[in-house]
């Protein structure tokens, strides 16, 4: 199931957070579901392509100032939310950012404006947080859409592979999108197949989503 997810070092706003997105989705019939978490461990930053990935997340929300606090057996970080957002843009270039939090206008937060779909005011949002998730679903469909794309593309030039018939050409667009969607096709065309019907599934799986989601903005 597709998600949004929180990365919030202070529980009690993660938890506040939660439930107000969850409560909007529901009113809004949305099938999302929310995820949060306390930011990973500076040394495992890079494990948030993984996590984001294994998670079906479609949209993340965090905190500016998320070095602060700590959680039992887990220590303050030392890094913030506009650096984290770096470093998942080099390999999520368009999943959607949000921000909330109640340091809108530091600088170098505004800074990095451009990488996040938006900034929001942690006030703003808890007064009017309606508004808010309808913009998050809309991004959220946006990405899936584009998801959707790639991965029907990945399997048709998968397919063309494994038939012999791919040109270099072919070959070229296959891996670039393997890179961007972080996919490795496996070897044997046993493999191949389980791989190939997977994906057909995971595609079938997000067409109807997407649908569902335009229809609940749309309304």
């Amino acid at each position: 199931m597709s998600k949004i997810a929180i990365i919030d070092d202070d529980k009690s706003q993660r938890e506040t957070l939660k439930s107000i997105l969850k409560s909007h989705l529901y009113n809004l019939e949305s099938n999302l579901e929310v995820i949060d978490t306390f930011p990973f461990p500076d040394d495992l930053i890079y494990e948030y392509n993984e996590w984001i990935e294994q998670n079906e997340i479609v949209c993340l929300i965090f905190d500016e100032q998320m070095h602060n606090d700590s959680e039992e057996n887990s220590e303050p970080v030392g890094y913030r939310g506009n650096q984290l957002v770096m470093e998942i843009r080099k390999t999520y270039k368009d999943i959607p950012i949000y921000v909330i939090t109640s340091h809108k206008n530091d600088d170098d937060l505004q800074a990095k404006f451009s990488e996040f779909e938006d900034i929001i005011g942690r006030e703003e949002f808890i007064l009017d947080g309606e508004k808010y998730v309808k913009r998050f679903l809309r991004a959220s469909q946006g990405f899936l859409e584009e998801h959707i794309s790639e991965l029907s593309e990945l399997k048709e030039l998968s397919e063309l592979v494994a038939s012999g018939k791919s040109s270099d050409e072919d070959l070229v667009k296959l891996k670039a999108l393997q890179l961007k969607l972080n996919i490795t096709l496996d070897s044997s065309l046993g493999e191949r197949k389980d791989w190939l019907d997977d994906y057909e599934s995971k595609i079938q799986f997000l067409e109807k989503l997407q649908k569902k989601i335009e229809n609940k903005i749309t309304e």
